[in-house]
């Protein structure tokens, strides 16, 4: 693999990645501020099989525990396999970040299995735009990448939508990227034939008008990636499909509405007071409804909401009100409230030029998904952040 690094006066660098790194044995903490030097230490420290630590460290309730806590003092940190390689953690958008301890089998078998599903195409050039600290950087940013063996690994601090498809013309490329990007490369205005090349989004699902937008402007294909950092890869689509096909290897069933996963990618172990055994299957928050062509996943239990009887994601009423001139971001959250007729009201967070009125809300609502039988709430903040791998965050 050739890496090149183009620096922030879009001078290109040929990185040499033949580092030694001697395997300590014990866990260590990555500790690199720049995608340059992270490539560099994890890819020699991983080569030596070093158990390494990623977290981000502007996470601060991260930093604070690994200033006061050390992985390889905990009490039970024998229990882990002998092959233990990586330590990564979730956003902790629903409470602390939970720890995934992963195996070289769980990494390497996932690797597998991307590698088969971007084999129609001749790749011969990776251009990355996430961070790598978190599993989906690291598994198809870096570690993908790696398995495809003959090709040229490129990176930028922080890639400009024009600057990416001026990338990808060169053809024959793989981009890891956001939902956030694919947005961005659909306001662009000149339509490109990309045919030649492939775009992987994670870390949150797309509207359906978006990719077709990003589908007609550059003629490429966009594929989708599920998973978690726990279960690591669980399924993909392409273009505007419904339908989540599993990964190879992984065995998806429907329990309660929720699903449920058996997969050689999952984590045997979680960090989450203290470290503690998990076992398969594996049942996650997500609601789908499951059949013989896959499954279609209707949000997270604690973001589906009853409208007229129907169930309803808050992503999609998410994606509805952010469709309204005006609103630049809306975040739907369902909240439980004992001093309420009904217990259940729907929250919504904007950031919007300007207060709408409560009535042309609940019209729209209306006007797509039925009576709004549910109470609701608006609130407006000045900013809705976004998470370094594209996730709303009101933190």
């Amino acid at each position: 693999m050739i890496f090149t690094y183009i620096d922030g006066h879009n001078n290109r660098h040929t990185i040499d990645l033949s580092h030694f790194h001697h395997n300590s044995g014990r866990f260590e903490t990555l500790d690199a501020d720049s995608k340059l030097e992270f490539i560099k230490q994890f890819i020699s420290a991983y080569k030596a099989k070093q158990k390494l630590v990623l977290f981000d460290k502007n996470h601060a309730q991260l930093l604070e525990f690994h200033q006061n806590n050390d992985i390889n003092l905990l009490t039970n940190a024998a229990i882990l396999e002998d092959d233990t390689r990586l330590l990564f953690f979730t956003s902790g958008s629903s409470g602390f970040p939970v720890g995934a301890f992963k195996t070289q089998k769980n990494l390497s078998k996932e690797v597998e299995a991307l590698v088969e599903l971007v084999r129609k195409k001749d790749i011969k050039r990776v251009v990355v735009t996430v961070p790598f600290v978190h599993i989906y950087g690291v598994l198809a940013g870096l570690l993908l990448p790696l398995a495809l063996k003959n090709i040229e690994l490129i990176v930028k601090e922080d890639f400009l939508p024009y600057e990416l498809i001026k990338e990808v013309k060169s053809g024959n490329t793989l981009v890891i990227t956001t939902p956030v990007f694919i947005k961005a490369l659909g306001k662009l205005s000149e339509e490109e034939d990309l045919s030649s090349s492939m775009f992987i989004s994670s870390t949150g699902p797309l509207h359906s008008d978006d990719i077709s937008v990003f589908e007609a402007l550059y003629g490429t294909d966009l594929m989708q990636l599920f998973g978690s950092t726990e279960t690591g890869g669980i399924a993909y689509k392409f273009s505007t499909s419904k339908k989540w096909i599993p990964l190879q290897g992984v065995v998806v069933e429907q329990k309660n509405e929720r699903l449920s996963v058996s997969s050689p990618y999952i984590s045997a172990y979680l960090l989450q007071e203290g470290i503690q055994k998990l076992g398969q299957p594996f049942t996650t928050e997500d609601i789908i409804e499951l059949d013989s062509e896959g499954f279609e996943l209707l949000g997270r239990s604690n973001k589906i909401i009853k409208i007229a009887g129907k169930r309803i994601s808050a992503l999609a009423i998410e994606s509805l009100l952010e469709n309204i001139e005006g609103v630049e971001r809306a975040v739907v959250t369902l909240v439980y409230k004992k001093e309420l007729l009904r217990s259940e009201q729907i929250l919504i967070t904007l950031q919007a030029e300007e207060e709408l009125k409560k009535s042309f809300i609940k019209q729209k609502i209306n006007e797509s998904y039925g009576v709004l039988t549910i109470p609701f709430k608006v609130v407006y903040v000045d900013e809705i952040k976004l998470s370094s791998m594209g996730k709303k965050v009101l933190f």
